[in-house]
């Protein structure tokens, strides 16, 4: 795959090259950088080859077609690859533009403003496995997959060659691991690892979501019964789409999949996007699906609150039991008045309705003083840890107590 940079300034084109070549990226699987000066010019070169691309730079202000209406046409045009946005923009309009490319189902992993600092690319680079923005139901538009895609996903699914990575939840008081996140890799055959913002639509589209929800969870469960051998007990939380509620006997499912695993159900948590939750036009069922999850001591979380927009009928009739803020909000808390008074409506809400407040995307020592100020309790971000594979889980809370000491005194 490729990386496009689109923009009409010359100077940022070559800089930003310059950067993303010194960065090692080609090592990442990036056969190369393309530079393109206008948005007409770059959407050609994207729809001629839209596998050909995985990860598109464009700036907001161009002559001819701006930056908005370039996100637009690809996300008609089925681009599934990572987008940045960049501009000299006052940050308010950086951060419209992130929501309308989310809203048109297009994976943004942030923004950028100009000119480009070498550490602000390097942040928000780590965010490549991050997952894609709020999706619909199997039934929106879907990208664009064949039998053959949803032939490899099934075999992928029956053989074994799906696998998870977790990423720790900390307390933010105390810096103790409450728990983990599973995140889904997809080992190909021939192509490596394939991230779930890919195959997670594809299984939607095949009609395979509840076999790989089946296998992801239960890849879980068993990670987490080998670490509660080696004496540690943790949380395991685990990704959910609408199409997961689709049948009334789910919570019967998921329970006797713990219950093989010997893993209590009150450890468990299963989050749901908010641009997920049920409508008042969508069926009762889901509802009474969430409502006898948590009888049975399965806590639900709301992921990427903040993103979707729900209204407040929604939050009071769905049994959540917390709330996950979202990483466009967490980052840069410390500095952007914008998302500090965002975080802050949110913690209220979350203590308001007595549910527990997650940050994600912690990345800075700025950011977790301030939202630990703010009476945020728990966090995960790569200012803890990467996502790693199981086999990491128990050396990693071996190590952490040394971090976290230092983290705490920062």
């Amino acid at each position: 795959m490729k990386i496009l940079v689109v923009d009409d300034d010359d100077f940022t084109t070559r800089l930003l090259h310059i950067q993303l070549r010194a960065m090692g990226l080609k090592k990442s699987g990036y056969s190369g950088i393309e530079l393109c000066s206008r948005g007409e010019d770059g959407l050609a070169r994207v729809l001629a080859d839209p596998a050909g691309f995985g990860l598109v730079f464009c700036d907001l202000r161009m002559p001819g077609m701006d930056g908005v209406e370039f996100v637009r046409h690809l996300a008609e045009g089925g681009f599934t690859g990572a987008l940045v946005l960049m501009s000299g923009a006052e940050p308010r309009v950086l951060q419209a533009a992130e929501q309308v490319a989310r809203a048109q189902r297009l994976n943004v992993l942030g923004t950028l403003s100009k000119p480009v600092q070498p550490q602000a690319l390097q942040d928000i680079l780590r965010h490549a496995d991050a997952p894609a923005g709020p999706a619909g139901d199997a039934d929106a538009a879907a990208p664009r997959f064949s039998a053959r895609d949803a032939s490899a996903l099934e075999a992928a699914i029956t053989s074994g060659e799906l696998f998870n990575f977790y990423q720790p939840k900390v307390d933010l008081v105390s810096g103790e691991v409450v728990g983990v996140e599973a995140l889904a890799r997809w080992q190909q055959r021939g192509r490596g690892i394939v991230m779930p913002a890919e195959f997670v639509p594809l299984a939607e589209w095949a009609g395979l979501i509840r076999p790989l929800a089946r296998v992801v969870l239960s890849n879980a469960l068993h990670d987490a019964r080998h670490w509660s051998a080696a004496g540690r007990e943790l949380d395991v939380a685990v990704n959910l789409t609408m199409a997961n509620l689709a049948t009334l006997d789910m919570p019967e499912r998921v329970a006797r999949l713990a219950t093989a695993a010997d893993f209590p159900l009150e450890r468990l948590v299963l989050e749901l996007s908010e641009a997920h939750l049920p409508t008042q036009a969508q069926p009762q069922a889901r509802l009474d699906i969430m409502t006898r999850l948590r009888l049975k001591g399965i806590r639900l979380s709301i992921d990427e609150f903040g993103t979707g927009f729900s209204n407040l009928s929604q939050l009071r009739d769905i049994p959540f039991s917390e709330l996950k803020i979202d990483r466009g909000f967490v980052r840069g808390v410390a500095r952007d008045a914008s998302r500090r008074a965002i975080v802050q409506a949110a913690l209220a809400l979350a203590r308001e309705l007595d549910v527990q407040a997650v940050a994600v995307g912690l990345e800075s020592v700025e950011d977790f003083a301030c939202l630990r100020d703010l009476g945020c309790r728990m966090g995960q971000g790569v200012l803890f840890a990467e996502p790693m594979p199981a086999a990491e889980i128990m050396r990693w809370t071996t190590d952490w107590p040394a971090r976290r000491d230092g983290l705490l005194a920062a």
